[in-house]
């Protein structure tokens, strides 16, 4: 077996090989360069992948595109590229089997590095791949561009929405899950209804018509955005930031009370209630449930906002909406009673949303998934140190978080995408 023919199978190469040489560079070492030669038929687009007719002009320009490294060798394709006249682009280069557009990579060079990205931070992974730590981030925008389709955003039926902070002073982005097929489909930067009302005219009319839930928070601007833009669609406010609102307001009323009494030694014991009075009661230790009991005893406003926070908690235990309306009737009724500010504020919010509230009852259906990939997404923003766009943190959440499957070497056919 000659060598060309050695290199051709060894690599799954479809084009032809028309010469190997092992060259000697002073920055990366002992070099294997295989030459080789475009097909002269079924010339295609760079830019849309059409075929192409003909070429522009006789000269073509000589490139390289850096593969897997083979034996301790750094191994370059090379090729002679020419410009092609696209009937839809005009004059463009023409593309190639190997390599995605605008890079000099080859593909299984940038699946092995997206398949390292999954797994481990981008800094590690541009020093194993021996890239910068920019071009690994750029391969992950390509490998993302090629390998997400429409699929994502068909079939839609029950999404969830909510914003996640990556940056200070003011950076967002707006995370859509879906709850069936548990991925992210859709990120951008911004937590405005303008921001989400950009998925919305991502998805179109037909695709809009099939969603029937979405989980989110109280925040207003998504609201107006799903009001308006999805009117079929049911809203579900998530539990567990309907619960955030009663225990900020027990710790407020807490906070309250501390200021109000004289003595130093009584603020002591108040102060160290704090956990007690927002954990639930089956996660108490004795200490803490002796410090319940005391407030009971000695102070009535703090318990009382104390039953209130727990009575609330009861709505959700409701077997029909029926009960869940009776209930909710007459917590609204002892909260307004109450005397206590952050309750009188936190019952006019809940009576405002609480057709969202109630629909968790009884579809059962929280934010939960979402919360999830928050965490997830957190963890990627972490260990990178900070992203300094939205859009290389963005590529980095759907290469993790979507769904995309990419096998390391010698674990799949990386070697077979050329």
């Amino acid at each position: 077996m000659c060598l060309t023919t050695f290199f051709k199978k060894l690599l799954g190469l479809t084009s032809p090989v028309k010469a190997v040489q092992i060259n000697s560079d002073p920055l990366r070492g002992q070099t294997v360069v295989i030459d080789v030669k475009a097909r002269a038929r079924g010339l295609q687009c760079g830019e849309c992948g059409r075929r192409c007719s003909r070429r522009h002009g006789a000269e073509g320009k000589l490139r390289s595109w850096r593969h897997l490294g083979l034996f301790g060798f750094v191994v370059l394709l090379r090729c002679r590229v020419y410009r092609v006249v696209c009937k839809r682009c005009g004059v463009r280069t023409m593309s190639v089997p190997w390599s995605r557009k605008g890079s000099v990579f080859t593909r299984a060079f940038e699946d092995e590095t997206g398949w390292f990205l999954q797994h481990t931070d981008q800094t590690a992974t541009a020093t194993y791949m021996g890239i910068s730590w920019v071009t690994a981030g750029n391969i992950a925008r390509r490998v993302v561009d090629e390998k997400l389709d429409g699929s994502l955003l068909s079939d839609l039926h029950f999404i969830g929405v909510d914003e996640i902070s990556y940056g200070r002073p003011t950076k967002f982005l707006t995370v859509v899950v879906d709850h069936e097929r548990g991925r992210v489909v859709w990120a951008a930067e911004g937590k405005s209804s303008e921001t989400l009302g950009r998925f919305f005219e991502t998805l179109g009319a037909v695709r809009k018509s099939s969603i029937e839930v979405v989980t989110m928070d109280m925040s207003a601007a998504y609201v107006k955005s799903v009001t308006e833009c999805l009117p079929q669609a049911e809203i579900v406010f998530d539990r567990f930031h309907v619960v955030r609102l009663l225990l900020d307001a027990i710790d407020e009323v807490r906070r309250d009370e501390i200021r109000a009494m004289a003595e130093a030694e009584d603020r002591k014991t108040l102060k160290s209630s704090r956990f007690p009075l927002l954990k639930n009661p089956w996660n108490l230790t004795r200490k803490e449930n002796q410090k319940l009991s005391a407030i009971q005893h000695n102070n009535h406003r703090l318990y009382r906002a104390y039953l209130l926070k727990e009575s609330f908690q009861e709505i959700y235990n409701a077997t029909t909406l029926v009960d869940a309306d009776r209930l909710f009737r007459e917590w609204f009724r002892w909260a307004r009673r109450s005397r206590l500010a952050p309750f009188l504020r936190v019952a006019q919010t809940m009576k405002d949303h609480w057709s969202g509230i109630r629909r968790f009852i009884e579809l059962r259906i929280s934010n939960g998934p979402v919360e999830g990939y928050n965490s997830k997404i957190r963890m990627i923003s972490h260990r990178a140190f900070g992203f300094h766009s939205a859009d290389a943190l963005i590529a980095m959440i759907m290469l993790l978080c979507s769904g995309i499957t990419l096998s390391p070497l010698g674990h799949g056919n990386a070697l077979h995408t050329l």
